[in-house]
């Protein structure tokens, strides 16, 4: 895929790899439509990367809010009269200890880290149909198919991710020729991940490159770095006693919360 000329929007772009997904796009030649929770960073980032209203264009959208969805989506065909590439990164990581296992904090991840992306693709689905062209690309995370301790509120909401692209892939494929891309980083060094330590991060930057060429060279699955993949995906194939026998201090990972029993 050739960026230039394109119309790419982009949720969640005040975040690290959103931000940078921008900036990078913009040197490609793609037209912008940015959406955040946060205006005023977002004006910021206009001004950082364009300051042109013909070319980038940016709406506060909170992605839990179905309405505002609709309306960004709306904002962007209306401007643009077509949307040819969606790259959805919004998210937020929250940890859950057992000890104050919560409801609502399940609730609150999986509104913003799943049905946000399920609004989306719902408002985009019918312009890309009629257009016979598209790209919708989602940010999962490296495990996805394996409970992490402590972190059953992003697994669950990512895992559920990974399901409906992989669901939505070869029938979006077949009827409409539309494309359905799974993102999944490891530790990236976003504001997300700030109070983890997470040891070998990759910056924003880098991460942004690799979801930028994996869309470019049209693959299905874009997962980085290496590093992380290869033993994920190994720890995958053991037996669960196995998996369940792991430490689970060092599965949760450092700066993990130690908080009282309820």
């Amino acid at each position: 895929m050739d960026f230039r000329g394109k119309v790419t929007l982009i949720s969640g772009a005040t975040g690290g790899m959103g931000k940078e997904i921008a900036k990078q796009l913009y040197k490609e030649g793609s037209n912008l439509a940015l959406f955040a929770r946060r205006e005023e960073k977002l004006k910021k980032i206009f001004e950082e990367i364009s300051g042109d209203k013909t070319k980038c264009i940016y709406k506060k959208c909170d992605v839990k809010n179905k309405k505002d969805v609709e309306e960004a989506v709306r904002f962007t065909h209306k401007k643009f009269g077509r949307i040819d590439v969606a790259i959805l990164t919004a998210g937020i990581l929250v940890p859950i200890p057992i000890e104050i296992f919560s409801s609502d904090l399940i609730i609150n991840s999986m509104e913003t880290n799943f049905f946000g992306y399920v609004y989306f693709i719902e408002q985009l689905l019918p312009i890309m149909k009629a257009q016979r062209s598209g790209t919708i690309a989602a940010v999962s995370t490296i495990p996805d198919k394996r409970g992490v301790p402590g972190w059953s509120t992003y697994g669950c909401s990512k895992a559920a991710v990974s399901w409906m692209m992989d669901s939505l892939r070869s029938e979006a494929k077949k009827k409409y020729n539309l494309n359905f891309i799974t993102i999944k980083p490891g530790a990236v060094l976003t504001p997300l991940i700030k109070e983890y330590h997470r040891k070998g991060a990759i910056t924003p930057e880098k991460a942004a490159k690799y979801i930028v060429e994996g869309i470019k060279k049209g693959k299905r699955i874009i997962q980085f770095p290496f590093r992380e993949v290869f033993p994920i995906r190994l720890i995958e194939l053991f037996p669960t006693a196995v998996y369940d026998a792991g430490p689970a201090e060092q599965q949760r990972g450092d700066g993990f919360p130690v908080v009282e029993e309820k």
